[in-house]
């Protein structure tokens, strides 16, 4: 009940004698209601674009800075593991390459774990599981011994770090999702830029040996990353403007045929949306473009040293990719929260400009080419890094993020798997050119432009077809 006030109401609206407003001309109750929520809302979605969901990415970025810049640091072992095991470039380089396939495979089964025990206990056990496998790999004596430890046990403890470091922040944040992630995700780059001079100059002092030690220490540390991993307060359904496709979050069919298998594994809600040709379709994109990413970072460094850089300027070199990757990837952040370009196009156009530089490579012959081609491939590469969360919300909902990045990440495992290995092969093969990898990599990364191409041309055709014409989702 109100208080009656002399006051003249221009709406129409008249005050009874209890001071209780009657509502003419069919204006509802609920109106006042749905008002009120929506300032609620309002008011919710500002809490939760701020505060202490930054230290969420904080740890999110310590997370990726970890585990990534690790995996990147392998080159670094290449010469020395060759050197003391006899093993040739396809024999190390698998070491490497599983490991990396190893933690995204398991995308899909850490992906159901965060689901239901959240990002904060899982990112711990990773953390702990990647110390034990990395203290066990400097203890190793063979390939078979660094295979179980290096690339088995080390492998899954990042796999159960990586998913929780790249969702964990995203509920935190509405407005400014994108950006969120763009910084969570700068932590590879970062990682690529500080780890591989630190574990060169480790190899060099102490050993390959003491260097996994040193390392098996920093992800222990971890812990605390995943300690803050704070879940956040939520409204229970999506903002509708989250996904080009409203209506996803809430409809579930039921799964026939392949689908009822896919179920299983990522869910029916998944597994039932409409757009999940289109998914497959990024997924397919995603796939290649992950089988070319790690080629230049496992074998760049003895391509530039066959060509006669310096040992520890070939390390600088992973470190400039790793700096550019990290501004690309805060640009792509800020640029897909302008709602100017849908992040299928930035990532069409971000594969693209990465095939390119990979051909270029293969003409460098003095040091400062390597580092402008490098330099330009980390920025492109960082562009399509950040734009996979955005790309799957825009392409299913928020509330698929955590199952299709898993599968993505799963998809990712398997092309990680043949990506340098099939480069190394290749370089043993041709045995004159160290830069058959890097053409290898142009080509792949190539077709991967072209998948996003043909994904971006079905998903206008689509939204042609159903009525959609904002400007967001045209471009």
């Amino acid at each position: 009940r109100w208080r009656v006030r002399i006051t003249w109401n221009m709406s129409g609206d008249k005050l009874s004698a209890e001071g209780e407003r009657e509502p003419l001309l069919g204006r509802e109750e609920g109106q006042g209601n749905g008002e009120v929520n929506s300032q609620r809302n309002l008011e919710e979605d500002k809490e939760l674009d701020g505060g202490w969901g930054w230290l969420v990415v904080f740890a999110c970025f310590l997370t990726t800075f970890v585990l990534d810049g690790i995996g990147y640091s392998f080159g670094m072992f290449m010469e020395p593991l060759k050197v003391e095991l006899g093993e040739g470039n396809f024999g190390v380089a698998s070491i490497g390459s599983i490991q990396i396939a190893v933690y995204l495979s398991s995308g899909p089964v850490v992906a159901g774990l965060v689901t239901k025990f959240g990002a904060r206990p899982v990112c711990i056990a990773g953390s702990v599981l990647a110390c034990i496998g990395l203290l066990g790999a400097s203890f190793a004596w063979n390939v078979t011994s660094l295979l179980v430890c290096y690339s088995l046990v080390t492998g899954v403890g990042f796999g159960c770090m990586y998913i929780p470091g790249v969702v964990a922040s995203q509920e935190h944040f509405t407005r400014r999702r994108a950006l969120a992630t763009g910084i969570a995700v700068c932590g590879t780059g970062i990682g690529t830029l500080v780890l591989p001079p630190l574990v060169e100059s480790l190899i060099e002092h102490h050993g390959w040996r003491w260097a996994f030690r040193i390392l098996s220490g920093i992800c222990l540390g971890s812990v605390m990353c995943g300690a803050a991993m704070f879940p956040a307060k939520r409204r229970e359904q999506s903002k509708p403007e989250d996904s080009d496709n409203s209506a996803e979050s809430v409809q579930v069919s039921e799964c026939k045929g392949w689908r009822w298998v896919l179920s299983l594994v990522v869910g029916p809600g998944l597994a039932s949306s409409d757009s999940l040709l289109l998914f497959l379709m990024v997924m397919v994109g995603d796939f290649l473009a992950t089988m070319s990413l790690y080629i230049p970072y496992t074998h760049l460094p003895d391509m530039a040293i066959s060509r006669g850089v310096e040992p520890r300027d070939a390390a600088f070199l992973i470190s400039c990719a790793g700096i550019c990757s990290t501004i690309g990837r805060v640009l792509a952040g800020l640029l897909c929260d302008q709602r100017k370009l849908h992040p299928m196009t930035i990532t069409c156009l971000a594969t693209s400009m990465a095939a390119l530089q990979a051909f270029l490579l293969i003409s460098c012959s003095q040091y400062w080419m390597f580092l402008v081609l490098t330099s330009g491939f980390g920025l492109a590469t960082g562009f399509w890094v950040a734009c996979e969360t955005p790309l799957i919300i825009r392409t299913l909902s928020f509330d698929h993020l955590t199952p299709a990045f898993g599968l993505l990440t799963a998809g990712g495992g398997v092309a990680a798997l043949t990506g340098a290995p099939l480069a190394g092969y290749a370089v043993d093969i041709s045995q004159t050119d160290r830069g058959m990898a890097v053409v290898i990599c142009g080509c792949i990364m190539g077709t991967s432009a072209l998948v996003y191409g043909a994904a971006s041309g079905y998903r206008l055709y689509r939204d042609r077809r159903e009525g959609r014409t904002t400007p967001f989702q045209r471009i």
